[in-house]
């Protein structure tokens, strides 16, 4: 599933001078569709008492992949109400460089080394 930024712009049809509003729409504004980027957030869990490891494993997935040419940014958080709980948010400059950190040696051994370690299944959106 993929998500597109919607952004608003001013209606381009003549106005009126009576109103701010053009005569042909309900609203002064037009949507355009436009992806900017891909971004990426993944929520996973892990066993209770695996945190400071998923942690440690985790940091060098972060650091290899913000060296990736077209990361944007790429930053974990852990749950500040459920330690077992983290999410990566993830920019990427297009769909493109987010196949080649998906198709990535460092994002294979990530999955490897915490696979067993994981609570449930990795919930990924792509927006």
């Amino acid at each position: 599933m993929a998500f597109v930024m919607i952004s608003f712009m001013a209606c381009k049809e003549k106005q009126s001078e009576e109103s701010s509003c053009c005569e042909e729409s309900a609203c002064c504004m037009m949507h355009e569709t436009v992806k900017e980027k891909t971004v990426v957030v993944a929520r996973v869990a892990v066993k209770e008492g695996h945190e400071k490891e998923f942690i440690e494993i985790a940091s060098k997935l972060v650091a290899a992949t913000r060296a990736e040419e077209g990361c944007l940014f790429y930053t974990l958080y852990q749950s500040t109400e459920n330690p077992s709980v983290f999410i990566i948010y993830e920019e990427y400059k297009d769909d493109e460089a987010f196949d080649i950190h998906a198709n990535s040696a460092h994002f294979a051994a990530f999955v490897e080394a915490t696979n067993d370690m994981m609570a449930g299944e990795p919930v990924i959106e792509q927006f």
